[in-house]
């Protein structure tokens, strides 16, 4: 409840002198870190992996139990009521914002970094707020990423971060902005496909908030829903009658509900130990589904606790999301974005809250009247506040106030009717907030089964129509499942051989996975089926374009022109062509209407910059470029050309030099316009080396990165150079996390297999590509012509046994390639777990199964993955002491949802 019968403006800290422009900048912090281990080195390959889908990233599970004072880079922005610090080498993840009234933090700094197996690829840590696209936990959330930083004429200023996925290629960038004068974290998210392929993509922004058993979890809902919609429970007191708003109430393991039948706008927490919380604001028709997690405060609760931070502190996640739960995705069609917007407002003193704006923070309760709690994001001066009988005013006062200050004020005499409507107008009479006690926009509660919810039939293979085949394989894609989703198109179009759908769908996927010649034949069935389909035209183009035909590739994509969702990327696609072609002009009038029809595509403001650079047309170019770079001040390309037009940016270097995927991706922008000579130089750059250089584990420099050097020289054959020594050095160097998924390095790698038909380099990685597309018989090729070139390569035999086994289902070819892995590529830990995997198929004696183990050259540091399966040998023999004695001294990374009690479950 409010205290003060009629304390009308409480002063928490002295008003702000002025409005001084907001403060960015660059610094560094030490903070307590675990020890990271090195990645894994062997490529975590779709045709192994049954939920997560991580490839061509490597894994990093390797985590330990060692703390070191770490320094991180910062970005820091501070006005005057907020300071906020994003850390650009953690997934560009705010790491704190600080209320600098109260000084509390808004969000969850833990004070160490500490790391457990949950995000997709590994290694996360709990703190402030985590950007989660196009999955959960995504492949950087722990990683260095590309940012800025910049300022207005406003005065406001901003930190921008993003990345470039390289599973699909897409882009997610994330400003979050403070402006002079105001209380609010303003966050803008922009999600975009810059590539020529439907991709499949959802979001959610997890924000960290440090609670405590008494905390207050604030959602303006009555009905929540389980992952996979399995359950629609009550909210805040569910069935089973637990108040679930209070996270020491969280007896029974993690809780993780997503809002349901609520379109209200707000959430937040509040925490009656330290009078403050946090809002978040978002239009619901903007960024519509909410979420509230917590680790629980159970035994295996208080066990997360220790195993992510050092001090046994507990936070809660409030999350945003576009759809309405963490199992459903969506799909970005090319070139295709979505922008959305978020604010995070500091709340103290006013008891909780009810009603959140962009404007202010308002809290109503009931006791002994009526209470009143009020703060602003922004000064009001000559404002209103009113309480409404209906539309009879009970009382009217007027409010002037800041942001540092808030508004407390009990009412006693206030009639005890039943709803009352609380109001806040500024001077001009706009309304900053308002709220009728007990009202919000629910759906009606008939439209809800409250309970377990039914479940979705499953048909049988045999019994599936055309439409249950086509939403099975939808369903699949959406779930990353593109392997699988290939495969039961193919099953459908065995029994409906007609299916004008299925053919598109099937050929439509088939250009996903690089499988060109398999996409032409569904396709053009389609197209004799029907005659004028844009999204079939598209995708035939673009399988042409894949088999090295462009004349026949431009005729089908002009047949898609008419497309309205698909028009921008064909249009950029045949600019493209053009311009490889030479004719520069007409490229760049393409591009340009490209623009028209999508104005936020920043690879076709790319194109249309280094096009009017190339056609002699520098200022046009530079005012393009500025343009460009506000719309998307994180773009590498964008900053070369800022340096081919006479900028100065030592930066990009360093930031270049931190990934070679980034100069990979920089170059193919020019080879995409046939601009050889500027992907060349990007190429063959020198870049910086040492403790000053910020990227993943165990990264080589793009100088000695093998992918780079055989782009290289593929532009200079480009360019009617020799590129036979870049050839023969990318030959020489370490294939060490090194896992090539561009379509574009298909002609590469076979260029540079045409120029050294020896070069096992080229073979290994050119086999890695195609079984990322799933085309295991060719991947078998390549490697077995790499095996027999040069035997030693790493990872060479764990790929092709593991191959054999699963996707060719020869598993006594395996066993040999596998044995033969033990002694060249001894230090393998997956060439010992496919050997054990082997043995087990062929059913031999366990016995022999711990003699294969037993192989791993260094005992006395066996990885914890081989002493799980030695563990596991060993009991099957009936040696249970020496299984157990596997297990003295060792630490083992704490893994979601891994529990003291066996219980498992999905976040």
């Amino acid at each position: 409840m409010i205290l003060g019968a009629a304390l009308l403006v409480t002063t928490i800290h002295a008003a702000p002198a002025g409005r001084a422009a907001v403060r960015v900048v660059a610094g560094e912090e030490t903070i307590p870190t675990y020890e990271e281990g090195p990645p894994d080195l062997n490529p975590p390959f779709d045709v192994f992996a049954s939920g997560r889908f991580n490839y061509p990233y490597a894994m990093r599970e390797n985590l330990t139990d060692r703390r070191t004072p770490r320094v991180w880079r910062t970005l820091t922005l501070e006005n005057e009521y907020l300071r906020a610090t994003v850390l650009p080498d953690l997934g560009g993840r705010l790491w704190r914002c600080t209320d600098k009234i109260n000084g509390q933090s808004m969000f969850y700094a833990n004070p160490t970094l500490k790391f457990a197996n949950v995000a997709y690829r590994g290694a996360w840590a709990t703190f402030g707020i985590e950007f989660n696209f196009p999955v959960s936990h995504n492949w950087v959330t722990s990683s260095p990423v590309d940012y800025a930083t910049t300022t207005d004429v406003d005065g406001s200023a901003a930190i921008v971060v993003g990345n470039i996925d390289l599973v699909y290629g897409m882009q997610w960038r994330v400003e979050l902005r403070l402006s002079p004068g105001r209380a609010a974290l303003e966050q803008t998210t922009t999600l975009y496909n810059r590539t020529d392929l439907r991709h499949r993509f959802y979001w959610w922004t997890n924000a960290a908030v440090e609670a405590w058993d008494d905390s207050k979890l604030i959602y303006p809902m009555e009905l929540t829903a389980s992952h996979g919609f399995t359950e629609v429970n009550t909210w805040p007191v569910a069935l089973d009658g637990v108040d679930l708003s209070r996270p020491g109430n969280h007896k029974k393991g993690p809780v993780s509900l997503f809002s349901h039948g609520s379109r209200e706008a707000f959430m937040g927490v509040y925490h009656p130990r330290t009078r403050a919380g946090i809002a978040h604001y978002a239009d619901f028709s903007e960024l519509p589904a909410r979420k509230v997690w917590s680790w629980g405060a159970d035994a295996d609760g208080l066990d997360w606790r220790k195993a992510l931070s050092d001090n046994g502190s507990a936070e809660v996640e409030i999350q945003a999301g576009l759809f309405r739960n963490q199992e459903t995705y969506g799909f970005l069609e090319p070139q295709e974005g979505v922008r959305f917007h978020e604010l995070w407002m500091p709340v103290r003193d006013i008891g909780g809250f009810v009603r959140v704006s962009p404007d202010a923070v308002l809290n109503v309760e009931r006791g002994g009247g009526l209470s009143l709690g009020l703060g602003v994001t922004r000064a009001v001066a000559n404002g209103r506040l009113r309480i409404l009988d209906g539309s009879r005013v009970l009382s009217e006062e007027a409010v002037s106030m800041t942001p540092d200050q808030v508004f407390v004020k009990r009412y006693p005499s206030i009639p005890p009717a039943a709803r009352y409507t609380v109001e806040v107008l500024d001077g001009s009479g706009r309304r900053l907030i308002a709220h009728t006690e007990g009202l919000y926009d629910f759906a009606p509660r008939s439209e809800a089964k409250v309970g377990p919810q039914e479940p979705l039939r499953v048909e049988k293979p045999e019994e599936r129509t055309e439409s249950d085949v086509l939403a099975l394989g939808e369903s699949q894609e959406r779930e990353g499942k593109l392997l699988a989703a290939s495969v039961t198109y193919g099953d459908g179009l065995a029994r409906h051989p007609g299916s004008f759908r299925l053919q598109k769908a099937a050929g439509r996927l088939a250009v996903g996975l690089k499988r060109y010649d398999e996409a032409t034949f569904p396709l053009l069935k389609a197209e004799a089926l029907v005659s004028n389909d844009a999204e079939v035209e598209y995708y035939l183009g673009l399988a042409f374009l894949g088999l090295g035909d462009p004349l026949f590739a431009r005729n089908h994509l002009e047949r898609a022109l008419p497309s309205g969702v698909l028009r921008p990327a064909v249009l950029t696609e045949l600019a493209r062509l053009r311009a490889r072609d030479g004719d520069l002009e007409g490229a760049l009038a393409q591009t340009q209407a490209a623009i028209r029809e999508r104005p936020g595509s920043v690879r076709a403001g790319i194109f249309e910059v280094a096009l009017l650079r190339r056609l002699g047309r520098r200022d046009e170019a530079s005012a393009r470029l500025a343009f460009w770079q506000r719309e998307d001040p994180t773009s590498s390309t964008l900053r070369n050309e800022a340096v081919i037009l006479g900028r100065t940016d030592a930066e990009l270097w360093l930031h270049l030099a931190g990934d070679p995927q980034r100069v990979i991706e920089a170059a193919v922008d020019y080879m995409e316009i046939g601009a050889w000579d500027d992907a060349a130089v990007l190429l063959e750059r020198q870049y910086p080396t040492g403790d000053h250089v910020h990227g993943e584990p165990g990264m080589p420099a793009p100088q000695d990165h093998p992918e780079v050097g055989y782009y290289l020289g593929y532009c200079r054959d480009k360019l009617g150079q020799s590129g036979l020594s870049a050839f023969e050095a990318a030959s020489r160097m370490s294939t060490a996390y090194v896992f090539p998924q561009r379509a574009s390095t298909l002609p590469v790698l076979r260029r540079a297999i045409e120029a050294i038909p020896k070069d096992a380099t080229a073979r290994l990685l050119l086999g890695s590509l195609y079984l990322s597309g799933g085309m295991a018989g060719r991947a078998v090729a390549e490697w077995e012509e790499a095996r027999r070139l040069q035997p030693g390569l790493p990872i060479l035999h764990r790929n092709l046994g593991l191959t054999l086994l699963h996707a060719e289902h020869e598993p006594e070819r395996a066993l040999e390639v596998l044995r033969e892995g033990t002694r060249a590529d001894p230090e393998n830990v997956e060439v010992y777990q496919a050997l054990d995997q082997v043995l087990g198929v062929l059913g031999r004696a366990p016995a022999e199964r711990v003699a294969a183990l037993d192989a791993f050259p260094r005992p006395q540091a066996l990885p914890a993955a081989l002493v799980f399966k030695r563990a596991l040998a060993l009991v099957e023999t009936g040696q249970f002491d020496e299984a157990k004695r596997l297990f003295a001294g060792r630490f083992f990374a704490r893994e979601e949802f891994g529990t003291n009690r066996g219980r498992s479950g999905s976040r």
